[in-house]
């Protein structure tokens, strides 16, 4: 793995999962195991059948008795003609819709019969150059592992593609084109525009375009199909608890009379990159865009082997990148500065482009000193380099980063394997073992020289003039002049050498003689260990082997949103701020410095009935975690930086809330919901201007002096660790209070009065996206069966929602659907149909989903309908006994509410036989519609 992949996991938080990858099209078909120098994981099997299709096998056994298939065709919306545009995506739609031997509308329920959900099991994926399906199954015999790759042999060459069926499923796509017409993506293609022109790459976004959608026939579908649904394209991968000898016979068998077309067509001309061309500027104005400034310098692809020599010139790079990202966070955590987010990055794009670039969130007004910022960042980079403290810092990281991949290689996912398989082919690299990137890593080590990171930095950055492009929801006068004005001003200014800052040694080590165990007990059918401390302190510990070397931790003090407050919403504003103002010793900015190369983190939340920190670590560095825990816990730095980052961030995220239907649901229903209960939703501009430092720290200090502290630790770590750990840091605390207030008052929680029209609100986005969105007030969480048939009728109807509301009428991409039962208010819980749909459809869906309701209460839940609901229920529930991050949800507040522990003994037991009978009285009693609370969000142009 090179420390591109890693750094990029990480990459601004504001703008995670707005940006596409782009994978590249590979010129070798075969996929051999080895390229130059790089040796293939062992344990995949390759292999190519005469067709050409090529295929990877690999046995796991996390999570167990489970398999994941994968099927994945080198092309995407690339390979489309003008009007063709969202044909490759419209296919995988249509990959649900008739294929030769599995009629219209039987894949999805014959998949939820095996167990499979459709959605988060059963999908699929277009981009420019890569179509992809997934199926992730719950059982890997025999018989689900021949129904997979039937069905995948019946997507590759066996889609009928009637009329009448495209027809139906237009509006489905409409929808989506409608549900992702979101102000980032108007940016990103405008982006692309500005960096490729004359490229095909901005004109074959895979959504297509509204005119295509609506118009495309289906011999264009055809075309598209039977050139590039061909068996020399694909690759199929299978991973999980199988016999391969088994699935490779299956393979060949289900696959090896597929035949392509002699003439099919090749990969298209993308077009080229000017490698002279001049420093340029570009702007777009969006209303309800982030302001976003781009540089990027942008070359002509350049081909190179995948070998150890190519990955260690990458990582070369990257630590470059890594250590200007770190200063731009620098200068964000500072709080006063006009960045929100910034970072850097190079990549390659299909087999156009080498670019290098950094893209940094400002705010509005600022836009100019922002740009500065940038421009003398990265003046100071090219001219003066790196030091050594910042080299040190990153090869840290990353050692420790690679250390983690190795020891827990052997409990990978088998989904994530699949899926890091086919990437590695479409990327045309070689997939090999974590342990084989560690040992390469510790080879060239001294080979990481600060001049060989400052030299291979500094290439990627002047062998291209740069490309500024600034997206704003300012409207700027002679926008392009003025963005190049801005960065020759800030060009002409002398810029210093950077600061060797040296290393810091953490502060938080000791506090006090180690506190004894008290109390031990045994929970022997659930694998529990319960320890109370003298002073109090609880702990769970569940020790697991189901990930090798990750230890899970929550910590929960204190009664959360329940707590008394002075000011409203200081608790939505206290679980952003209290970690970015630091401790006592070291800001938030220094922390990660000090902590260089160790696997800590620092989550903190507050939760409805408390507060939490939670982090993922080692067995290595669980001590170092703890007193990372103890630490805030104990000496918090309560830094005015903290809160001014939030201030300066909350106008732009309510902006981007305020730009879509589903962001008003964040912003305004939650809070509406709860009766207008200040706690919830996102604070206004006067809550949070009424709210100072002074506040937060008077809403979270009593509860982090005296509350008592509930710890739970799952996963492979040893009980004499934890005890040695949490002895010598919560265990050293003070006794904590014995008790602590339930605080009642707080509690009282009010279901919004039904509505015989709907509520109305508005958003600033597109003139035809709208939502009907019903809620119906429920029960809360005492009774536990009761909750559990309550989430069992709510996948019933979900199945209800998308036979009707998706795949008969078009109106939508995907209906939201859920249910929740407080265990936190008493009498408090509902449950919810969100639709996203064009405002001239809102009455229709409305009456649909009353037309559903009735039908459920009526009793209209068919014996098929209950198992395709419970099956992929019980499925994930027993997958989830197999999960780190179950267990830690679930033993969480156990010993505040022991009764949790019955609960995880009686999951399976209760979803296996909760009766038809009982949902249905259920509905009756609940699926009212005078008692639905109802809210309509429509577009502010319209209103």
């Amino acid at each position: 793995m090179s420390l591109r992949a890693l750094s990029k996991l990480a990459f601004l938080p504001l703008l995670a999962g707005l940006m596409l990858a782009a994978c590249q099209p590979v010129e070798n078909a075969g996929q051999p195991p080895e390229i130059g120098d790089l040796v293939a994981d062992p344990a995949v099997r390759y292999g190519q059948l005469d067709n050409g299709l090529r295929y990877a096998i690999m046995v796991n056994e996390t999570p167990p008795n489970v398999a994941s298939v994968r099927m994945v065709f080198n092309m995407g919306s690339l390979g489309e003609a003008d009007d063709q545009r969202g044909v490759a995506h419209f296919i995988e739609h249509m990959a649900f819709n008739g294929s030769t031997h599995v009629a219209e509308g039987e894949m999805v329920p014959l998949l939820e019969r095996f167990g499979l959900q459709f959605g988060p099991d059963t999908n699929a994926f277009t981009g420019p150059d890569t179509v992809g399906y997934q199926l992730d199954l719950p059982e890997a015999d025999a018989e689900s592992i021949d129904t997979a790759l039937f069905l995948m042999r019946e997507t590759a060459s066996e889609l009928l593609f009637d009329p009448e069926a495209i027809d139906r499923e237009r509006g489905v796509l409409l929808s989506e084109e409608r549900f992702r017409n979101t102000a980032i993506r108007r940016w990103s293609t405008a982006l692309q525009h500005f960096q490729l022109p004359g490229s095909l790459v901005p004109e074959r976004d895979p959504i297509g375009t509204v005119e295509t959608l609506e118009t495309i026939q289906r011999d264009r579908f055809v075309d598209y199909y039977e050139n590039f649904y061909v068996p020399q394209r694909g690759m199929v991968v299978v991973a999980g608890s199988i016999d391969p000898d088994e699935v490779e016979a299956k393979i060949h068998d289900v696959f090896g009379d597929w035949q392509a077309r002699e003439d099919a067509r090749p990969d298209p001309d993308l077009g080229t990159v000017d490698a002279d061309r001049p420093f340029s500027v570009g702007y777009f104005n969006d209303p309800e865009v982030f302001t976003i400034f781009t540089v990027n310098t942008i070359r002509p692809y350049q081909a190179e082997a995948d070998t150890g020599e190519s990955r260690f010139r990458d990582n070369l790079v990257s630590f470059g990148d890594a250590i200007l990202s770190r200063r731009l966070r620098t200068i964000v955590n500072s709080g006063v500065s006009p960045l929100l987010q910034a970072g850097a990055s190079h990549s390659s794009s299909h087999e156009l482009t080498d670019e290098a670039g950094v893209l940094a969130v400002a705010t509005p007004e600022r836009w100019a000193e922002a740009i500065a910022v940038i421009e003398q960042e990265l003046r100071r980079a090219t001219e003066y380099g790196f030091t050594q403290a910042e080299l040190d810092e990153q090869v840290a990281n990353f050692r420790t980063s690679l250390q983690n991949s190795a020891d827990q290689a052997g409990t990978r996912d088998s989904g994530e394997l699949s899926d890091a398989i086919w990437s590695s082919w479409r990327s045309d690299q070689v997939f090999t073992t974590p342990a084989s990137g560690l040992a390469r890593f510790e080879a060239s080590v001294d080979r990481i020289t600060l001049d060989a990171v400052n030299a291979a930095w500094r290439t990627q950055w002047t062998e291209a003039e740069p490309l500024l492009f600034l997206a704003t929801s300012e409207a700027i006068d002679e926008p392009e002049a003025s963005i190049r004005a801005v960065w020759e001003a800030s060009a002409a200014e002398p810029v210093d050498p950077p600061e060797d800052s040296g290393v810091q040694a953490f502060a938080y080590t000791d506090f006090g003689p180690a506190g004894p165990v008290a109390e031990r007990t045994v929970v022997e059918d659930l694998g529990l260990v319960r320890l109370r401390f003298a002073n109090g302190v609880a702990v769970t510990l569940k020790q697991t082997d189901f990930e090798d070397q990750v230890v899970r931790i929550r910590v929960q003090f204190g009664r959360g949103e329940l707590e008394p407050r002075a000011v409203p919403a200081v608790d939505l504003l206290a679980g952003s701020v209290f970690t970015a103002s630091g401790l006592g010793a070291h800001s938030a900015d220094d922390l990660s410095r000090v902590l260089a190369g160790r696997s800590v983190g620092v989550g903190f939340g507050v939760g409805d009935d408390s507060f939490n920190f939670s982090a993922t670590t080692t067995p290595t560095d669980f001590e170092v975690q703890m007193d990372v825990f103890a630490a805030f816990m104990t000496d918090p730095g309560w830094r005015e930086e903290g809160l001014a980052q939030y201030r300066g961030q909350a106008p732009e995220i309510r902006r981007n809330l305020y730009s879509s239907p589903t962001g008003i649901l964040q912003a305004d229903v939650a809070r509406m919901l709860h009766g207008g209960d200040a706690r919830y939703g996102f604070p206004d501009e006067e809550e949070v201007a009424g709210i100072d430092l002074a506040a937060i720290q008077a809403f979270l200090e009593p509860a982090l002096q005296n509350a008592p502290i509930e710890i739970t630790i799952v996963g492979d770590i040893s009980e004499e660790a934890v005890i040695a750990a949490v002895g010598a840091t919560f265990g050293a605390l003070p006794e904590r209070a014995a008790s602590w207030p339930d605080y009642d008052e707080a509690r009282d929680i009010r279901f919004p009065d039904a509505t015989a029209e709907p509520v109305v609100l508005r958003h600033n986005g597109p003139d035809y996206q709208a939502m009907a969105n019903v809620y119906w007030p429920t029960f809360d969480d005492s009774d536990r069966r009761r909750s559990r048939a309550l989430s069992l009728l709510r996948a019933v109807f979900d199945l209800k929602l998308t036979e009707r509301l998706r795949e008969a009428e078009g109106f939508t991409y995907s209906a939201f659907n859920n249910s929740s039962t407080s265990d936190v208010y008493p009498d408090y819980g509902y449950l919810w149909v969100g639709v996203d749909v064009r405002p001239e459809n809102l009455a229709a869906t409305y009456d649909a989903i009353d037309e559903l309701a009735a039908a459920l209460a009526a009793g209209d839940i068919s014996e098929d309908e209950l198992l395709r609901a419970r099956r992929p229920m019980l499925e994930q529930i027993e997958e989830a006994f197999e999960n780190n991050g179950s267990w830690l949800s679930w033993l969480s507040h156990s010993w505040d509410k022991p009764e949790r522990l019955d609960r995880i003994r009686s999951l399976a037991a209760d979803y296996g036989d909760v009766s038809r009978d009982e949902l249905v009285e259920i509905a009756a009693a609940y699926l009212q519609p005078e008692t639905s609370w109802r809210v309509t969000i429509l577009p502010r142009e319209s209103e």
